[in-house]
């Protein structure tokens, strides 16, 4: 398998190589040469596999020619026979039309577990045989730090840094980072958003792309892996919910675009996916996308779906490049939007992303009021971001059609936001409430790609 950089000048790398880079040395995102599609008698098969086989069916070609077949799979029961339990994902029927998969059974309560269980083991593996030593760089608007430490840190050849908008995460999600004791983790409060964060991740690679001081990869879903972890959840809960092969909508909380990008590489690989439908907080600057076809960005506001505020996502660059099929196209666009921020993709090329998508977005206010209805309606205490989901799923979709709304949370990393929806004191799971009264360990820097530079480079 070979992989090209959406901006049209990196071409032609193998998995490791990819793996090892994180972001392509033109600026852009690795995407695959080509995709293996299901047909129904491949899909039924699918159906019959527990989730470490089901992961290794589904990524295999992805890796194929850096990793043998043999060790791939040992690789994939090591991330999903015991780090998630017994369930891996549950899934809450509503009715014969609305279901509810659960992808918070992994260590940090989060889907993004799914996918930095697998980095981790794969980086092992590669940095083993390698005799490398990498230094991981990521920022985090809530989950992904904590997932990618309990992912990746274990190995001995890695050394992280992870940033988080100080102030702009939940005590949970923080503590979940900043407790964790490992000398080769290191947690960065920066003094901004999490754009702020993502976009010192971006420049940090284009520096050292041409200095090349370091051995640089990245944790976020820049990182193909991320999606290729996250492509299997959908193609599991698909074969759970789905009798027939009968199309199915997939409902998806999102900010980064990532999640919802493994939903449209799943469809594009053979499953019968009807539309997948982004849902947005206040920060809507997906919706008004889908709307217009216009890329706007504007502040980003806080929200009691905190993962979710972001106004520059990352991983949309690879569904344009998918559209335009042009590197040049898509390098222009992101170069608009870093100068005026902003870029319009005109009505045709909205168009004919419209035909995998729909988007709609929920206030903070009825955010609250979906997390009591669900409640007092079902039993079921929703996390607030998968309540916008079910909300913007509620709104968009026909009552008669089938859908599966993404549960990317625990709860519990949000109680703040439940206990005042519900007025009532839902308490901690055991394992976020021992987390309360750990000490917590973070250094702090400025909106500065000098400081983040200095620092990674003085602790490494």
């Amino acid at each position: 398998m070979l992989y090209s950089s959406t901006r049209g000048i990196d071409k032609n790398r193998c998995f490791k190589e990819v793996l090892l880079k994180g972001l392509a040395e033109d600026g852009g995102l690795y995407v695959p040469k080509k995709l293996k599609v299901y047909n129904n008698d491949e899909l039924r098969y699918l159906k019959s596999l527990d989730y470490a086989n089901l992961a290794y069916e589904v990524t295999k070609y992805f890796i194929s020619g850096d990793i043998p077949a043999d060790k791939y799979k040992k690789i994939c029961k090591k991330t999903y026979e015991k780090a998630f339990g017994s369930k891996i994902i549950s899934i809450d029927k509503l009715n014969e039309k609305e279901f509810i998969s659960n992808l918070h059974h992994g260590p940090t309560f989060a889907f993004k577990d799914f996918a930095l269980q697998l980095l981790g083991n794969i980086y092992d593996y590669i940095l083993k045989k390698e005799k490398k030593k990498l230094t991981i760089i990521g920022a985090t608007s809530g989950d992904t730090g904590s997932a990618a430490i309990y992912g990746c840190s274990q190995s001995k050849h890695i050394k992280m840094f992870i940033l988080f908008p100080k102030g702009k995460v939940s005590e949970i999600q923080r503590k979940q980072m900043t407790t964790f004791d490992n000398p080769n983790v290191f947690n960065i409060a920066v003094n901004g958003n999490f754009d702020d964060c993502q976009k010192l991740v971006k420049d940090l690679f284009n520096i050292n792309n041409k200095q090349k001081k370091i051995n640089l990869a990245a944790v976020n879903s820049i990182n193909w892996v991320r999606i290729m972890g996250q492509i299997v959840y959908y193609f599991w809960s698909f074969l759970r919910v789905g009798n027939s092969l009968d199309p199915i909508n997939f409902v998806v909380p999102t900010g980064n675009f990532g999640n919802a990008y493994a939903g449209f590489i799943s469809k594009k690989m053979g499953l019968p996916i009807g539309k997948i439908v982004i849902s947005s907080n206040k920060n809507d600057i997906l919706t008004r996308f889908f709307l217009s076809g216009k890329m706007i960005v504007k502040k980003t506001k806080r929200s009691l779906s905190p993962s979710m505020d972001i106004q520059v996502s990352s991983n949309f660059e690879r569904l344009l490049f998918d559209c335009f099929q042009k590197g040049k196209i898509v390098s222009d666009l992101y170069k608009k939007l870093e100068i005026s921020g902003e870029f319009d993709i005109g009505e045709d090329n909205l168009e004919k992303i419209k035909c995998f998508f729909k988007a709609g977005k929920l206030s903070d206010k009825k955010t609250k009021e979906t997390i009591k209805y669900i409640k007092d309606k079902y039993n079921i205490i929703l996390d607030p971001h998968t309540a916008v989901g079910v909300a913007v799923g509620k709104n968009q979709l026909p009552k008669d059609e089938k859908r599966i709304y993404l549960a990317t949370a625990h709860h519990g990393k949000f109680l703040d936001t439940i206990n005042s929806s519900l007025n009532e004191r839902v308490k901690y799971p055991k394992r976020l409430l021992e987390l309360k009264k750990k000490k917590e360990k973070f250094y702090e820097i400025n909106n500065k790609i000098e400081d983040f530079e200095s620092f990674v480079m003085k602790n490494n």
